[in-house]
């Protein structure tokens, strides 16, 4: 077997050559996917009957799929839901950002996780689809249940 010149050299320059020791900080990733923000419109029951509806923050998304309790919520004290297609919504979180929904007309009929309007909060603009009514999560001793109608998350 014959090898060229180029081929050996290559050959000893890797056999010979000083490891490279990279200093990462502990802990800290080289490359991090960021977390999505996401806002829920939902609707509560205890149990069974229809009691109100809210909107639920979650400043990661992810944290959302599971039962998790939101980072914030904005109520409507009114009796039943709030009927968010064809509406401007409106509510206030308690640390005094306020979420605004704009759902199209038309969103029940679309397909789920289909573009169903869009919403706005001092800081950005959300898309907005429809889901599919899944349990968002429960609290309470009666349980009260929320369910997400739609889920916004940053245009």
């Amino acid at each position: 077997m014959k090898l060229s010149f180029l081929t050996l050299s290559c050959l000893a320059f890797a056999v010979t050559a000083t490891p490279v020791k990279l200093n990462f900080v502990e802990g800290d990733a080289p490359l991090e996917k960021r977390a999505s923000e996401t806002v829920y419109l939902s609707n509560c029951n205890i149990l069974g009957t229809p009691v109100y509806s809210q909107i639920n923050y979650y400043s990661n998304g992810a944290n959302s799929q599971n039962g998790e309790q939101p980072d914030d919520t904005c109520y409507y004290p009114l009796s039943g839901y709030v009927n968010w297609e064809g509406n401007v919504v409106s509510c206030s979180f308690s640390g005094g950002a306020t979420f605004t929904s704009h759902i199209d007309t038309d969103a029940q009929s679309r397909a789920l996780y289909t573009y169903a309007g869009w919403g706005t909060n001092p800081y950005h603009s959300f898309n907005c689809y429809k889901d599919n009514f899944r349990l968002l999560y429960k609290f309470g001793s009666y349980p009260v249940t929320c369910y997400s109608v739609y889920y916004c998350r940053q245009a």
